[in-house]
């Protein structure tokens, strides 16, 4: 029986990067960062938006722990709005990136200018003779299937080079239902790892550090986003019963079932708790040696 590519099957079916697209925006505006990741929350810290930054800075210096000194070549793959390339080329690392979001390859582009290489690509559709010291995933590695990122970075790698993950991932309780957090089973990495050729050099759990940005999180949608799609909802219907029926209608046809329940429990966000996040997910910060 013929196996199945999986490069071919992430090509057919891309993952979806609106949501960050939209965190892009928010995070800019209202917590003056450049920074989609989560924060690193202090215990007894309260997660506030103007706290947002400080507790992302926290992330990056342990991310940025996990490098060999500078001048490394980092290939930062799914590099957001270019935030983390720019912060490694001032620090004297050689920095490439590729961002799939035409949305956040604009603010890259804008932030980086010439200092960066800014590859409006997907890791599986990237093509270079170049070789990487280090292959960066900061939240980006739960986007593609291990069977085709891990196999890539090790491609284009130098020898010894290593691969940094710092991402979520899912607990041996999740049991497949739709619940906050996301990314791979934890306990399917170091196969996956070993079968690309890489052993887990270094590991560090920092799921109750991060659980606290749920709560910004939860605000966003709650206390933001569906009050806005709300609001829009009523001043349609008051304008036109028929073109508020006309649109529902259309939003129905286009936009399948699935996807709008997963909307609807954005919205709602009853579930996108700190202790769920905890509960269900592992969020780490991970390096990886070559093996082989």
């Amino acid at each position: 029986m013929p196996v199945a590519n999986p490069f071919a099957m992430a090509q057919k079916k891309p993952r979806r990067h609106e949501d960050l697209d939209l965190f892009a925006r928010i995070f800019k505006v209202f917590a003056d960062t450049p920074w989609l990741h989560y924060g690193l929350w202090l215990p007894g810290e309260t997660p506030t938006m103007p706290k947002l930054r400080e507790a992302q800075e926290r992330y990056v210096d342990k991310l940025v722990a996990l490098l060999p000194p500078a001048p490394a070549r980092v290939l930062d793959i799914g590099g957001g709005t270019g935030a983390m390339a720019a912060r490694l080329h001032s620090l004297g690392y050689t920095v490439e990136m590729l961002t799939p979001s035409e949305v956040q390859v604009g603010l890259a582009r804008e932030e980086l200018g010439e200092r960066v290489q800014v590859h409006h690509t997907r890791l599986e559709e990237f093509s270079t003779d170049r070789r990487f010291d280090v292959c960066l995933f900061s939240e980006s590695f739960q986007y593609m299937p291990m069977a085709l990122s891990l196999p890539r970075a090790k491609a284009m790698l130098t020898p010894g080079g290593r691969v940094v993950i710092a991402d979520c991932f899912r607990s041996d309780n999740y049991r497949g239902d739709r619940q906050i957090g996301g990314g791979h089973r934890f306990a399917k990495l170091a196969p996956a790892a070993a079968e690309a050729g890489f052993r887990i050099a270094s590991d560090e759990d920092v799921t109750a550090m991060a659980a606290g940005t749920i709560l910004l999180d939860r605000r966003v949608y709650r206390e933001v986003i569906s009050p806005i799609v709300r609001d829009l909802g009523v001043s349609l219907r008051a304008r036109s019963a028929v073109l508020h029926w006309l649109i529902g209608g259309v939003y129905r046809l286009l936009v399948k079932q699935a996807e709008r329940e997963r909307i609807a429990d954005r919205l709602k966000a009853e579930h996108r708790t700190p202790e769920r996040f905890i509960e269900m997910n592992t969020y780490r910060f991970l390096m990886l040696e070559q093996i082989s």
